[in-house]
């Protein structure tokens, strides 16, 4: 028992200077393990935020930290309540999490293609035909582990994305969506 508290206070410091370094606008939360932050844009955590991040703090998505990378441009903004485990997320462009939202181990978020469509631009030293459009996940979304959410995605509230599932078009609130790429399942009815 001790030895998990004094581990808690551990990692709560390290990931404390972590975010404080990286210029995190942050309130109160709680992350199991060592957070991974590149924010070369600005990366906001709302109040109450909870996080597993590492190989140790989750059975089905821990082979991975939980990542939070952004460009110059970029912006990650999280809402309150907000609870993330072992999942990496990209902006180049702005992905907006909203309040009471969860995503599962192993996820992935990334609003933009990083590289073009074509060999002629993707060869060149900076490729200028790089597609980045904005993320928006609303309010008590639940994303099922190892999804992956593409760029110019909006999830409406209270939505479900199954398991494995790659969403590469908005979903409307209150639906269940599944599959490769993801489709509607079913409406949730008795919210």
């Amino acid at each position: 028992m001790i030895k998990q508290v004094l581990k808690n206070k551990f990692f709560y410091f390290i990931n404390y200077f972590i975010l404080s370094s990286k210029k995190v606008n942050f309130k109160q939360f709680y992350i199991k393990g060592k957070i991974n932050i590149v924010n070369k844009g600005h990366i906001e955590l709302g109040d109450f935020f909870k996080a597993n991040s590492g190989q140790k703090h989750n059975p089905i998505g821990g082979d991975s930290a939980l990542r939070l990378s952004t460009t110059s441009s970029g912006s990650i903004i999280i809402g309150d309540n907000v609870k993330i485990s072992n999942s990496a997320i990209y902006s180049a462009i702005s992905v907006r999490i909203e309040d009471d939202v969860m995503i599962g181990g192993g996820c992935k978020i990334y609003d933009t293609d990083f590289h073009s469509l074509y060999l002629k631009d993707r060869l060149k030293e900076i490729d200028p035909n790089v597609i980045s459009k904005p993320i928006i996940i609303n309010k008590g979304v639940f994303i099922g582990a190892h999804s992956i959410i593409l760029k110019g995605v909006t999830i409406g509230n209270s939505s479900v994305v199954g398991a494995g599932s790659v969403v590469t078009k908005s979903i409307p609130e209150k639906e269940i969506w599944a599959g490769n790429p993801a489709k509607f399942i079913k409406k949730i009815t008795n919210q």
